[in-house]
Parts: C-alpha cells; sequence; structure tokens
C-alpha cells in the first residue's frame, strides 16, 4: 500500500514541546521582532532551487538487490551489538557515535562484493555465535532498516515504523481513537488536563479545565512525559481505567474510574475573540481536516468574524491532501500550493481547488513557530505567496521538506520513505531552512500557545500567548509595532 503523507516525528536538532493531546495536543530559535509590513529577508539558503541534472545511473555490476542492502546493514548491526558485549560498549560508541571516514569514496568499496561476505558473516553469528539466546533476528532487522533509513538524513520525516507504531500513527491520523476524551499538555505544574472532550468518558465523569495529573491506575505520573501516559492512558475499547487528579480548591485527589471507548476528535477547534475577530486552531493535518477548516470559517463568518487567525503552531503535518484542501481554504482557486520535485528533476505544481469557503479578502494572520512543520509549512508558503491580505507572525518553522510515501513491509512494519522534495510556489526550498515569518516574535518565558477548545465557557482575561496577543493587536490597528 502507498499513500502520500507530510508529517514529523521524532526530534531533530532542536526539540518541540508537546502540544495539547491524549489526544495529547503535541511544542526553534529566534525570539527577536520585527514591525508589521517589514518582512525578513529569506536566509541565503531559500533561493529558487533550480531543477537538478538526471541522477547518475549505477554502473553494470554493481546495483545490488534491496534484500542483499538490508542484510548488510542488518549483519552491521548485528556485529556492533556482540561486539558491545565484549567490550564494554567502547566499540559500540565508536560504530554509532564516530562516523567512518572516507565519504563518497568509500560508497563503492562498501557496495563490491558486500552482499556474499555479509551472508557469510550472518550464517556465522546463526551457527556460531555462544550465546544463541542473544541472536534476535527480528530486533536486528528492524533496528538495521532504521539504520539505513537514517544514513539518508532526512532526520525527523523518512523513518521506520515497527507494526504497533505504524498502528498508532494510522490512529492518529485517523480522526479517532480509543481512550476517555482528555485533551492533555505538559506543563511546570505537570500534566494539566486542558479540556475533556464532549461527550467523553472524562466529560461524562466531571474531569475539569485545570485538573493535574497525578497517577493512572495507581502508578505515580508526575515525572512522566506527556507520550508516555498518553501511551498508559489509552488501551484495548471497554477497559477500564483509574486517573488521579489534584484540583484547585480541593484538599485530597480526585480519582475517576473511566471505561476506554472510542473517541472522535476534530483536529480544528475555533473561538471567536473580541472585535470580530475568528481565531482558528489547527493541530494536525489528520483525515477531515480540510472539511474542519471549512466548516470552522464558514461558522466564524456566520457569526460576524472579519478578521481571522489561523494558528498552525506545534502542527507537525499530516496528509498532503489535506494539506492541499486547508491551503485552498486560505488562497485564492487555482493558486499554486506547492511544487514536486521528483528525483529525476521533474516537477509538478499543486493547485488550489474551489471549497465551500474561502478567506476572501479579510484580514488573516497565520500564526507559526519551530513546532510548525510538513503540511503546516506548506499551507503557510501557499498564503503567504498568493494572499496579499495575509502576515505571518512567530518563530521560523522546523524546515521538513519531503513528501513521504508510505511502503507497508511484510513483518507488519512501515518504511515512511521521502519520494518528493516540495518547493514552495515560487520554486523555494524549505528542507533545512524553513519558513521565516514576516513579524518575527516569540513567547515570554513560562507561556505556552494558547489552546482553544469547542464550547468550553468563557475564554480566561489572559491569553498569557505573546505571540497571539500580537496577531491580535496588529488586526486591531494594522500600524501597530508592539502589542
Amino acid at each position: 500500500m502507498r499513500s502520500l503523507l507530510v508529517y514529523l516525528a521524532g526530534s531533530r536538532r532542536r526539540r518541540r514541546r508537546p502540544d495539547a493531546r491524549e489526544t495529547s495536543a503535541p511544542s526553534r530559535d529566534d525570539n527577536t521582532m520585527s514591525a508589521p509590513g517589514h518582512p525578513h529577508e529569506p536566509p541565503a539558503g531559500d533561493q529558487p532551487m533550480a531543477a537538478p541534472p538526471s541522477p547518475e545511473q549505477p554502473r553494470p555490476g554493481h546495483r545490488q538487490s534491496p534484500r542483499g542492502a538490508i542484510r548488510a546493514i542488518i549483519l552491521f548491526v548485528a556485529l556492533s551489538v556482540l561486539l558491545f558485549t565484549f567490550s564494554g560498549g567502547m566499540l559500540f560508541q565508536r560504530f554509532v557515535v564516530s562516523p567512518p571516514s572516507g565519504g563518497a569514496s568509500a560508497a563503492p568499496n562498501a557496495q563490491a562484493g558486500g552482499p556474499d561476505a555479509i551472508n557469510q558473516a550472518w550464517q556465522l553469528i546463526q551457527d556460531k555465535y555462544v550465546d544463541q539466546k542473544a541472536v534476535d533476528a527480528n530486533q536486528m532487522t528492524e533496528a538495521a532498516i532504521s539504520a539505513m533509513l537514517a544514513t539518508l538524513h532526512d532526520e525527523g520525516h523518512t523513518r521506520y515504523l515497527t507494526a504497533e507504531e505504524s498502528q498508532a500513527q494510522t490512529e492518529s491520523l485517523s480522526g479517532e481513537y480509543v481512550g476517555v476524551g482528555i485533551q492533555v499538555e505538559q506543563r511546570t505544574e505537570g500534566i494539566v488536563v486542558v479540556a475533556p472532550i464532549d461527550g467523553s468518558p472524562a466529560m461524562e465523569a466531571g474531569v475539569r479545565p485545570g485538573d493535574i495529573l497525578v497517577s493512572v491506575d495507581g502508578q505515580d505520573v508526575s515525572t512522566r512525559t506527556v507520550d508516555d501516559v498518553v501511551k498508559i492512558i489509552r488501551g484495548p475499547e471497554g477497559s477500564k481505567i483509574t486517573l488521579e487528579f489534584r484540583r484547585a480548591g480541593e484538599a485530597n485527589p480526585l480519582s475517576f474510574t473511566l471505561t476506554r471507548r472510542k473517541i472522535e476528535v476534530s483536529p480544528v477547534a475555533w473561538v471567536m475573540l473580541d472585535d470580530h475577530i475568528a481565531l482558528i486552531r489547527l493541530s494536525q493535518f489528520s483525515t477531515g481536516a480540510g472539511d474542519d477548516i471549512i466548516k470552522a470559517l464558514d461558522a466564524a463568518k456566520k457569526q460576524g468574524a472579519e478578521r481571522v487567525i489561523l494558528d498552525l503552531r506545534n502542527n507537525p503535518g499530516g496528509y498532503v491532501n489535506e494539506a492541499i484542501k486547508v491551503a485552498s481554504t486560505f488562497v485564492p482557486e487555482g493558486s499554486t500550493i506547492f511544487v514536486s520535485q521528483f528525483r529525476d528533476g521533474s516537477r509538478q505544481e499543486h493547485k488550489a481547488e474551489p471549497q465551500a469557503a474561502n478567506i476572501g479578502d479579510l484580514p488573516l494572520i497565520v500564526l507559526i513557530n519551530q513546532g510548525s512543520a510538513s503540511s503546516s509549512e506548506i499551507t503557510a508558503g501557499a498564503i503567504r505567496a498568493n494572499t496579499p491580505n495575509a502576515t505571518l507572525i512567530g518563530e521560523r518553522t522546523f524546515g521538513t521538506g519531503t513528501v513521504l510515501s508510505t511502503f507497508e513491509l511484510d513483518n507488519g512494519g512501515t518504511i515512511l520513505l521521502g519520494t518528493e522534495l516540495w518547493l514552495t510556489p515560487d520554486g523555494r526550498m524549505i528542507r533545512d531552512h524553513g519558513i521565516r515569518p514576516d513579524v518575527q516574535v516569540g513567547l515570554r518565558d513560562g507561556q505556552y500557545p494558547f489552546i482553544p477548545v469547542n464550547n468550553a465557557g468563557p475564554l480566561p482575561d489572559n491569553l498569557n500567548d505573546f505571540q497571539l496577543e500580537w496577531a491580535i493587536d496588529v488586526l486591531r490597528n494594522t500600524s501597530a509595532t508592539t502589542p
């Protein structure tokens, strides 16, 4: 099965703070500010990219089968593990941490005659290694595939997923999961409930925004990461789980025993701010994201929205078809959204399609930060290039520039492989450069992006979100230079 995906996972050079989710909602460097209307110039690397020449064809006699290449990597990992057993870690560190020298000239030597020698050594391990229990072919295979993909340096994007990881990602992007229905966020005080999802077991039981999760089934989670806690909370449909919370004003922790069930969750939430400003947040480009964005924008306009803020902060990406639909809602019909570049150098433009709702000429601000990646960058780049009434505010985006194809393996695992580069409508390469905002500003210490929740009641008096406050001030007064 093959499908296109534009998604960020894991970390590269910089960490992202998780967003609110138990969904946990999954959050690089410049905090300087400039006045609206004076966009930063793109870095030298962000120049329009010329189509590369056709790739060199492999020479006869030097092509090896994919199976042989995989077994070569498998043996490398296997030998590394075995050497680690005898050397106490020194050789393991040398193999993994210190890359081999030789550069490009090392590749032909590594390929020539490699599979035969690898097969011999592989068989020696199977037949002769003293501790037969230590030889785990499946574990070595998965580690080897990951190591092979890591050599491509498409960090945080091209990767291998085990069968369990593949299932979890499919679930994450499907718009539904099995759990108890709380959106949580990691803050300084711990793992905090942003809001229970409407109609969920958590809402029915009385879990409230602001509750701090302290234990799951009696297990202390105060020092665990939000990703770890999410994995613990999710489980088989119909099973029970007990969550314990601290709540302001309560002397003792509150305990809730909940039954897991299927939860449908939209990646879109929106609220109407003062002065007819609609804030629309998109957490990821999962199934149905485009339709939900259209519904939110249409509802906001019907309720009198005169200006719009689209929040793409900490949005790691998702399906490319959803990115096209979302971007089509904020650019004129027929505009170029992005350009695919294939391995042979050929290119294909992707155009905006007509949607049931469109931003039109309403003033628009797009919030981005270092956690905005992949489909978020496609959308932000399309809006910048095609929507004159839009302004990008925040921080430079992550810089992911490959479109992934999904390939399922016989062992149930999946390879997400970068099969296309994507460029902005004017041909700029985003990979490793990201998209710079027109107005560059970071959050203040101790602040997190404000996360709107549908039907959550009145908004707090203090949003505690400097980027959002600046965006609001710019929409209220286009000549403003500070919030």
